[in-house]
């Protein structure tokens, strides 16, 4: 096969000899195939010990909450509320993460005998807390509320509220400024003072780990009536931190791991729906299922209607109610659908009408296009040009816009040195939202050009590489070990091999045959230009899945690259 350290593969200064020994022991020590050894020791395993730990993350390995900021007062605070019987609003954010967080929060409050009132703005109203609905809730008699997802920038919103008597707990993800919003508890893995180890936690994780926090002091205090399972809620932990893309290392992957255990031994009412439609095949609920069929159709309901259907599917008891709802948001999911292709179409075709491709960044806008799509269409865009792109419209007479950034480009920071030409903005690394008034569109634009650094668009997709690999290799034991390795996504990505194949065929459409050295035929998927058809020996890179077709399991190849 030639070289067996591929190029891509990061072996942070071994030898081809001492990777392969370190394969060798990871093999034998901690028992698993010779492949899966060669791909831990890429991804840093060095131990039998360290194999053990990354193939089965225990829920015992979670970090401490209370190494969150403010958790205590946090704690505290809601204890009190509880405990007084005062009225509690949870108040959160259309996505897929902000409506898990709610999910979450609204599922233990119940335990405890609360009914919450719950407030998840539209995309037309905004992200984030409002003065007027601040002060609608004081009218009602709220006494706290719980932000999810959202209050790290809405310092003049909780100082307007707790002048009116009502207090403010903030469970968030997003960057952070100087000043700390002042509420009674900010909980935010990106504090400056945070000393909790995993920095990107999605605010649903952030939730969960709030929870757990809580449940031990209530527990001690024997303030809760019964048993409160928050294992069997790591099913929504999982939706929305794969729908934030973070990365899925450290606490995230831990939480995901679980949760998508959970999903497949224990499914509860929204996913029976699914899986009884056959949206999701049975025992196959993986990364894949979660970010390209349930996370959509979770954040559909937000992003071109009201996010509140998201939140009864999640939340349902019976799996009839939760397929009801199912229907509903199919039916949002096709409308988001439809319109995000449309105004993708549109601005692809402007970009090359216009000659705006020989820039470093992509900011468009229109005022009719729909708020709800921007930030999909923002990454297509980013994924498709491999740049940096801002999609913009506008809402109420205010211009709106959704942000992607591309690799090694720390969105949040860029946007935030351009701070002085916007109304508001939020967000984090990889993602921001915006607010601008229309006499700066241009010069944002101008601006937003001159602050990214570097020539993205003379960059060259590199294609990673895990380690080379035969065919005969890939056996049902190896496809079950590689799904040990995952979740997979940002941050801890399917594992890519290269194979020597003897043939290839690829289809106008991608879909792809492969023949290895034994003359069998292998199914795969490659996004070529075109067909393709070489008999006289390839090298491939791709990324073995298990799929299911006519309730047979078969290994389909993702191919990225074809030499």
């Amino acid at each position: 096969m030639g070289d067996s350290t591929p190029r891509g593969v990061a072996l942070e200064g071994l030898g081809e000899a001492e990777a392969e020994r370190l394969a060798h022991d990871i093999a034998e020590g901690a028992g698993v195939p010779h492949l899966i050894a060669r791909i831990l020791v890429a991804r840093g395993v060095r131990t039998p010990d360290e194999a053990g730990v990354f193939l089965r993350p225990r829920l015992a390995d979670l970090s401490d909450p209370f190494l969150l900021p403010d958790m205590d007062k946090a704690i505290a605070r809601l204890v009190e509320a509880v405990n007084r019987g005062e009225r509690i609003c949870i108040w959160g954010d259309y996505d897929a993460d902000g409506i898990s967080c709610v999910a979450l929060m609204y599922n233990f409050l119940g335990h405890l005998g609360v009914t919450p009132v719950v407030h998840i703005p539209t995309r037309e109203e905004g992200y984030g807390l409002h003065m007027d609905k601040v002060e609608d809730l004081a009218k009602q008699g709220v006494g706290l509320i719980v932000s999810l997802d959202c209050g790290a920038s809405n310092a003049a919103e909780i100082a307007h509220a707790r002048n009116l008597g009502v207090d403010t707990i903030v469970i968030d993800h997003h960057e952070m400024g100087a000043e700390v919003p002042p509420a009674v508890a900010v909980i935010n893995p990106k504090r400056r003072d945070s000393r909790f180890p995993t920095r990107d936690l999605a605010a649903c994780g952030v939730t969960f780990f709030f929870l757990l926090g809580l449940r031990r002091v209530m527990h001690g205090k024997g303030l809760i009536p019964s048993h409160i399972n928050l294992k069997k809620e790591l099913d929504l932990v999982s939706v929305g931190t794969v729908g934030d893309m973070v990365p899925l290392t450290g606490d995230n992957r831990v939480l995901v791991r679980h949760g998508m255990e959970v999903m497949n031994a224990m499914p509860r009412a929204w996913l029976k729906s699914m899986l009884d439609s056959r949206a999701i095949s049975k025992g196959l609920i993986n990364e894949f299922a979660l970010g390209f069929i349930i996370v959509p159709r979770i954040n559909a309901a937000g992003r071109v209607a009201s996010p509140h259907p998201a939140l009864d599917f999640l939340v349902a008891r019976e799996t009839g109610s939760a397929s009801r709802l199912l229907v509903d948001l199919q039916k949002l999911n096709n409308l988001r659908q439809q319109r995000e292709k449309k105004i993708h179409e549109e601005i692809v075709n402007s970009i090359r009408r216009d000659g705006l491709s020989g820039r470093k960044t992509i900011v468009v806008f229109d005022a009719k296009w729909h708020a709800g799509v921007l930030g999909i269409v923002a990454q297509k865009l980013t994924e498709q040009f491999e740049k940096p792109a801002i999609v913009i419209t506008r809402v109420n007479g205010i211009w709106k816009g959704s942000g992607r950034g591309g690799d090694g480009l720390d969105l949040f920071e860029v946007i935030g040195s351009l701070s002085h030409l916007l109304l508001k903005y939020g967000g984090h690394k990889y993602a921001c939202g915006i607010s601008l008034e229309e006499e700066n569109l241009f010069l944002f634009a101008e601006a937003f050009e001159k602050a990214v650094e570097g020539n993205i668009t003379a960059r060259k997709r590199t294609v990673h590489v895990d380690t080379a690999a035969g065919f005969d290799e890939l056996t049902a034991e190896v496809m079950e070990r590689l799904e040990q390795l995952g979740p997979f996504g940002i941050g801890n990505p399917r594992p890519n091999l290269a194979l020597e194949a003897a043939g290839i065929s690829v289809a106008p459409k991608g879909y792809t045959k492969v023949t290895d050295g034994d003359n069998r035929t292998w199914d795969g998927f490659y996004a070529a230009k075109g067909a393709l058809q070489r008999e006289g020996g390839a090298r491939i890179i791709a990324s073995p899945v298990v799929r299911m077709k006519m309730g047979e399991r078969f290994i389909h190849l993702n191919i990225k690259e074809v030499e």
